[in-house]
């Protein structure tokens, strides 16, 4: 009850704000926010096959950045019951979670949709998940994304970052929890340059929608607020 007051409470202090012309937004859709956005994703949960579940995030800068590197994502879930199920289980496998490795972070930028935003990336770059925990009914998923060279980037315009993908494996007869109600939060993208230019984005811009409903959930959906962060100088060195 008083993690969903919590919740509540960062809504209210979200709607409230005003839009920025730079933040972040995230969409259930194999495409940019602008391209007709997805927010609430159902299904039936009746197969292990399922390629529509992914989170699609981009940002808008509010002045140019000419030494664009990197990108750190942060997000953040929640179910409606009190523990995690197992089918949101996807972390680590030496600790058992049911369906370990079936989140994994993609950013070559292939939307079956329509593309309407720009792809900084071009299919270089590398990097991955940097964390998936989950405590409680709490889930924690931040991943980062890094090219060798610096990409010039315009202000006002739509970014693609990174696109977090949930596989269907072993949902049936095998991981429980794929129709229990949960949402995920866009807490932030730090948005990053060569020589130090770093830009914290964690609002939403204009028309942007920092959090995704699943199963038609009915809690407070809003930006829920990560209980660590994974920094891209944690992770680069997985990566080398």
């Amino acid at each position: 009850m008083k993690k969903a007051l919590l919740f509540a409470g960062l809504l209210l202090a979200l709607t409230a704000s005003v839009a920025m012309a730079a933040g972040v937004s995230v969409n259930w859709k194999n495409a940019c926010f602008g391209a007709d956005p997805l927010n609430d994703l159902a299904w039936t949960c009746a197969s292990n096959s399922n390629t529509n579940i992914r989170m699609t995030c981009t940002f808008k800068l509010d002045t140019p950045m000419p030494t664009f590197a990197a990108v750190g994502v942060y997000m953040e879930g929640m179910t409606q019951d009190a523990a995690v199920p197992n089918w949101w289980k996807l972390g680590d496998s030496s600790t058992g979670d049911c369906r370990a490795t079936y989140a994994t972070l993609s950013a070559d930028g292939s939307f079956a949709d329509g593309e309407t935003c720009s792809d900084p990336w071009g299919g270089q770059g590398y990097g991955g998940l940097g964390l998936y925990s989950w405590n409680d009914n709490v889930m924690h998923m931040n991943g980062v994304w890094a090219v060798g060279n610096a990409v010039p980037l315009q202000a006002g315009m739509e970014y693609f970052a990174v696109q977090f993908r949930i596989a269907a494996n072993k949902t049936v007869n095998s991981c429980t929890g794929c129709l229990i109600p949960a949402i995920w939060g866009l807490k932030a993208i730090s948005v990053e340059g060569f020589g130090g230019d770093v830009r914290y984005l964690d609002g939403p811009y204009a028309d942007g929608n920092q959090c995704l409903s699943w199963q038609h959930s009915t809690l407070p959906c809003t930006k829920p607020v990560p209980a660590r962060n994974t920094t891209w100088g944690q992770v680069k060195s997985l990566y080398r």
